[in-house]
């Protein structure tokens, strides 16, 4: 049973939605917001449309509207915008 459930965490479009977003590492700060999030995708009835919707270009706006994780997404795309940036000059 635990392999099945491993299989379906690891299958999860959410990876898939941090990698593109550039918010993987982020998500790993907070261990106990991404288990949240993992729990709310895993319960997700979307799964088919948000595969399609992760295929096209214009997906995420689409996905807003019945994602149960958009908060938390919008959240971790906030903190990526205001992560501190490397030096321009390399000193740092």
């Amino acid at each position: 049973m635990f392999q099945r459930w491993r299989r379906k965490v690891a299958d999860l479009q959410l990876w898939e939605l941090l990698r593109r977003r550039g918010t993987r590492a982020l998500a790993n700060h907070n261990p106990g917001a991404l288990e949240f999030a993992v729990e709310r995708c895993t319960a997700c009835k979307q799964v088919h449309e948000c595969a399609a919707d992760l295929a096209t270009a214009d997906g995420d706006a689409r996905r807003e509207k019945y994602c149960p994780n958009s908060m938390y997404l919008r959240h971790l795309d906030a903190m990526l915008r205001h992560a501190p940036k490397r030096s321009l000059t390399g000193s740092d």
